[in-house]
């Protein structure tokens, strides 16, 4: 029996560890699938970038640079003027509406005199007794003449101060007649009523504008300038216009005059209290080619060529760097961008003239 489990055991143990073999292979080969896989390597070759895009560039090009300046105005009377109150307060009437022809002298509007209108009355009636009074004085010193020097000096003083009376109460009526002036507005010369911005009732301020008047016989093209435009321009300098009374048509001609107040008259006007007599900066236009007469009133608008560079090299404005003082641009050749130093000219409305420093062309970068 004793040998019979010493058999079993020398048989069976090389078997069991066979069997404890098996498993422990088995075992770390699903070990060693549970674990992360390592990288392969691609090896040392480079990525390709694509190249990078061209800048956009223009070309340095060749022709006139122009300088111009736009303006605004209409076909008015060289001779117009405005016309208001000297004084404030509500109106009474307007007798006149746009368009109205008048006469030297008409009044057009009016305030509220009723009160004058007693005052006046009574210093006319003052005026009449008291010359009434230095003829009856003068007509009983000529009946009665005076006895002795004291009688003589007591008649001359009378006479005096009856003539003083009359000249104070004369003055007392054309100071009342001044207020009515005041309180009217009068044309002052024989044309063409326009603007007129009141009616009865409103109110109105010392010098507000309430109408204009215009000669039309002195028709022509105005247009009202900003300083710095009516600094730029000169006496035939060219443009080419638009009227809103001639949809579609373009016009040409030449700035026939300009009119730059000085500073004493800006100044003086201001002093006056007198806003709307401030001057401005004016220019006047003559249309070569404008058939017939243009209706008062009618809108333009106009490009005047203030100055041409012609047939120079230029770019456009906005691809030109300036800085302290100098001028520059970015070039483009061959795939390199390079800073290049310029000198320019007139600075027209889009495009700058180019004097040094480029050549008819080149590529310049669009910034």
């Amino acid at each position: 029996m004793a040998d019979l489990r010493s058999t079993m055991r020398k048989g069976t143990r090389p078997r069991i560890l066979a069997a404890v073999a098996v498993w422990v292979a088995s075992g770390l080969a699903a070990g060693c699938a549970l674990l992360p896989t390592e990288q392969v390597s691609l090896g040392t070759t480079p990525i390709q970038l694509p190249p990078a895009p061209a800048p956009v560039t223009v070309a340095v090009a060749q022709g006139d640079v122009v300088l111009s300046a736009q303006i605004a105005g209409q076909v008015q009377s060289t001779h117009i003027q405005n016309l208001y109150f000297s004084v404030g307060g509500r109106v009474t009437s307007v007798a006149v509406h746009n368009g109205d022809t008048v006469h030297a002298g008409e009044v057009l509007a009016s305030m509220d005199i009723s009160t004058l209108d007693y005052q006046i009355l009574d210093a006319n009636l003052a005026i009449s007794r008291d010359k009434l009074n230095l003829q009856q004085l003068q007509q009983q010193d000529a009946a009665q003449p005076p006895t002795d020097q004291n009688q003589a000096q007591q008649q001359a003083l009378q006479q005096e101060q009856d003539q003083l009376a009359l000249q104070q109460d004369e003055a007392n009526l054309g100071n009342l007649q001044q207020q009515v002036a005041q309180n009217e507005v009068v044309a002052p010369f024989g044309g063409v009523v326009n603007d007129v911005a009141v009616a009865a009732g409103d109110q109105v301020q010392a010098y507000q504008v309430v109408m204009d008047i215009s000669d039309p016989s002195t028709e022509a093209f105005v247009a009202d300038l900003d300083s710095t435009t009516a600094s730029q321009l000169a006496v035939g300098d060219t443009f080419t216009m638009t009227m809103t009374s001639e949809p579609g048509k373009t016009f040409t001609g030449s700035v026939a005059s300009i009119t730059i107040p000085t500073a004493a008259q800006i100044a003086a006007a201001e002093e006056s209290g007198n806003p709307n007599g401030v001057p401005q900066p004016q220019c006047t236009l003559t249309v070569t080619d404008f058939p017939g007469a243009a209706t008062l009133g009618a809108t333009f608008s106009a490009t005047i060529n203030i100055q041409t560079a012609k047939n120079v090299l230029y770019l456009p404005t906005d691809v030109i760097h300036e800085f302290n003082g100098g001028a520059y641009v970015d070039t483009y050749s061959g795939g390199v961008i390079s800073e290049v130093a310029v000198t320019i000219g007139l600075q027209g409305d889009t495009d700058t003239q180019i004097a040094s420093g480029l050549k008819l062309g080149e590529e310049v970068v669009e910034q």
